[in-house]
């Protein structure tokens, strides 16, 4: 049976090696956020895409000396696997053609599993996330919903740390631009401004905590 005190990794080992406890005990600690990190742009095919991220880890585990941690690992390995679905399912002509066309691109009512929006603010911020291109949408999920580190970040999309930062910045100015077109009220427009990026943790806060105003 697994410990507490087992790693992400040495639980990886033992479910290569034949222990479906240890699956699920990874399963238990990182589904629901890789579910999360395709739900928001493939929201049909979240769950598929998560079972083949977990089992295309035992597969990759020659590749894991390259992170340094098991969650840059796993996104790694789950950003592939969007990659490869866009590009099998002939969706699109690159990435920003996908963010643009594809027919899997979640409405703007959705509402997604582990993605709370308990007020008006934090739907009109959802939207907006919606339409930001993929690569942007990646590292703020990631910082802002993941809490991981820009490094870490980096690892997973094979970028430099501080591309992370200058994408995270490029993020929240689009992110802040399509409020403005959305033509909201001066006082909704000025709560989520105020504060972009406590809206954004807001959105997955189990706590249901959001900023005031």
């Amino acid at each position: 049976m697994p410990t507490t005190d087992e790693t992400d990794f040495e639980l990886l080992e033992r479910w290569r090696d034949g222990d479906p406890s240890a699956s699920n005990e990874l399963a238990r600690r990182h589904y629901d956020s890789v579910r999360r990190f395709f739900e928001v742009r493939l929201t049909h095919a979240a769950d598929d895409l998560t079972q083949r991220t977990f089992l295309a880890c035992i597969e990759s585990l020659s590749k894991q000396s390259l992170h340094t941690s098991f969650r840059s690992y796993l996104f790694g390995v789950a950003r592939n696997q969007m990659l490869m679905h866009l590009r099998s399912s002939s969706r699109i002509d690159g990435l920003r053609s996908f963010a643009e066309s594809s027919p899997e691109r979640p409405s703007r009512k959705t509402t997604l599993t582990g993605v709370f929006a308990r007020c008006e603010q934090q739907g009109l911020l959802l939207q907006a996330l919606v339409e930001l291109p993929p690569d942007l949408q990646i590292v703020v999920q990631l910082y802002y919903w993941e809490g991981m580190a820009t490094a870490e970040i980096g690892e997973v999309v094979q970028i430099p740390a501080s591309t992370v930062t200058t994408r995270l910045a490029r993020a929240r100015e689009l992110v802040k631009r399509s409020l403005v077109k959305m033509k909201l009220t001066p006082k909704m427009h000025a709560s989520i401004v105020r504060d972009v990026p406590g809206w954004t943790r807001s959105l997955v806060d189990p706590r249901g905590r959001r900023p005031s105003g």
